[in-house]
């Protein structure tokens, strides 16, 4: 995982300078402690674009961003702001950018903005940016008088004897490294000081290249010449292609910067909202577990049907006879037949409480195989909208308390050989499957006794049967979207959607099926 460099950042400035400078900002957000979004429109372009600015530990970085990449960092804008982002609405909203400007030799941009008073008098402002791993922050103070307005973190005395940051104190450059200009010394200078080529220590000594980008840059590069000649002209801003590359297959650093770290959010955060779901099964499939494996022994009340048998048969033997023979303890306050009426009684108490927990065991059995069904699409889930639908069905289950969002439901379409599939990634999608989209004649497959998707093959009226090649691709497909994947030959079932019927009171995507065919996979 990379990290937003210094040289990066000085190429995204001059890439994106003549649209941010004399851009107007629209409207801020902020979705979380970490984000900003300022909406700016450029009037001598003509367009919207939205500056996203991140300065989470793990990914700091700023970049334009679309709705597509919006939806993979999975930004949701909170109903009530917080007070930084009242602050900046207050100053910004509707300011003109009068200046950009990256800090030399540093992860910082600076945005300089004028501001006008109730009075009419102008101040002008900076929003600073500052990309520096856990010490990153974003600061709004006043230019002229360095006072600071406010800041996304407050860093009081307690938390740094260094560099305080809130509103009121004076702003201040963070504490910089002291390295050397790569564009200042000579080719000799640079191959005294790089005995060993070792890209840590260049990196060390050189402002501008980061570990990473030095990696690559050797593994482009053998010798000391064309390194150094490289360095300087990467630092001259004339390696554009290149530094595309370092980021991703992209043709400019914003689409670069947008596409790394998007889909490295969109990893965390999916992982991270799958762990949370999640925890809610651990302990209740535990549970049920447990009740699962101690299934009730029938053996206690048959052994009382067989004494209250053997009592009522041989009522005509003397007391020796139960005792030494059969061994049978009677009581001696009742006669024989009243022994047996006893067992007989403990036979039918312990059949009711037998047949009770046999219902209880089996009930758990079937939550047990919903529950781990409801893990496997939470597992399988590949995106956010897939894992809302998982939590919506939670909800309903009582397992969260929270309010379901109306949202359209999609289910995944395919085309194969000019047929329609449809594969369903939850149950509440399994179950719009099998009650709004197939119709009788269309073809169910499913994971025979294992976790899987739901697959509807759709064989329209004028259609001839499905080849076995077609069939084949419906069961790959549902063994790819199953627990067996990873499993060598996997039994997949198939039957049409009128064989199928979804019993009452049980629970969400749940059907019983009838003439049906494997395929083995």
């Amino acid at each position: 995982m990379y990290s937003l460099d210094s040289l990066s950042l000085k190429y995204f400035y001059e890439e994106n300078k003549d649209f941010i400078k004399g851009a107007i900002v629209q409207k801020i957000q902020l979705p979380s402690r970490y984000e900003v979004i300022l909406n700016i429109r450029n009037l001598n372009l003509t367009k919207n674009k939205k500056l996203y600015i991140n300065i989470n530990p793990k990914y700091p970085h700023i970049c334009f961003i679309d709705e597509k990449t919006q939806n993979m960092r999975d930004i949701t804008i909170p109903k009530n702001p917080p007070m930084f982002c009242m602050q900046l609405r207050k100053y910004l909203n509707g300011s003109k950018i009068q200046d950009f400007r990256v800090i030399e030799y540093e992860r910082i941009v600076e945005l300089y903005f004028d501001y006008f008073d109730e009075i009419g008098s102008l101040t002008r402002l900076c929003l600073a940016l500052e990309f520096m791993g856990k010490h990153s922050n974003i600061i709004l103070y006043n230019a002229n008088t360095k006072i600071i307005t406010g800041s996304i973190h407050n860093i009081s005395p307690d938390k740094s004897s260094v560099r305080e940051v809130w509103g009121g104190v004076k702003y201040i450059l963070p504490p910089q490294k002291q390295k050397e200009d790569i564009l200042k010394i000579s080719y000799n200078t640079f191959a005294q000081r790089t005995d060993n080529l070792d890209y840590k220590a260049i990196s060390e000594q050189f402002y501008y290249f980061s570990i990473p980008l030095l990696e690559k840059i050797f593994l482009k590069y053998k010798t000391k010449d064309k390194i150094f000649n490289f360095m300087q002209s990467a630092q001259n801003l004339n390696e554009k292609e290149f530094m595309c590359s370092f980021w991703g297959d992209k043709n400019t650093i914003n689409e670069a910067l947008d596409d790394y770290f998007s889909k490295l959010m969109f990893d965390e955060i999916l992982k991270n909202k799958k762990s949370s779901l999640k925890k809610y099964f651990k302990n209740e499939i535990k549970k049920l577990q447990n009740t699962v494996e101690n299934k009730p022994d029938d053996k206690k009340y048959q052994n009382y049907k067989n004494i209250a048998d053997l009592i009522s048969t041989n009522l005509y033997q003397n007391d020796d006879y139960f005792k030494n023979v059969l061994n049978i303890e009677l009581d001696n306050n009742l006669s024989k037949s009243e022994n047996a009426q006893k067992y007989y009684s403990l036979y039918k108490k312990s059949k009711s409480t037998y047949e009770h927990n046999l219902k209880r065991t089996q009930d758990a059995l079937n939550k047990l195989e919903y529950y781990e069904g409801i893990v496997f699409n939470i597992d399988n889930s590949t995106n956010f909208g897939e894992l809302n639908e998982i939590k919506d069905e939670m909800i309903d289950l009582g397992l969260i308390n929270d309010k379901k969002e109306k949202k359209e439901l999609k289910v995944t379409k395919l085309e194969y050989k000019d047929y329609d599939i449809f594969v369903g990634k939850n149950n509440k999608q399994n179950d719009y499957l099998i009650s709004k989209i197939a119709q009788d004649e269309d073809l169910w497959f499913h994971g025979l006794n294992f976790p899987s998707s739901h697959v509807i093959l759709k064989v329209p009226n004028n259609k001839k049967a499905p080849s076995k090649e077609v069939l084949e691709f419906c069961a790959k497909l549902t063994k790819e979207n199953s627990k067996a994947k990873s499993s060598g030959k996997t039994s997949i079932i198939m039957t049409k959607r009128k064989n199928l019927r979804k019993p009452p009171n049980t629970y969400l995507g749940y059907v019983t099926y009838k003439n049906e065919t494997e395929i083995v996979i």
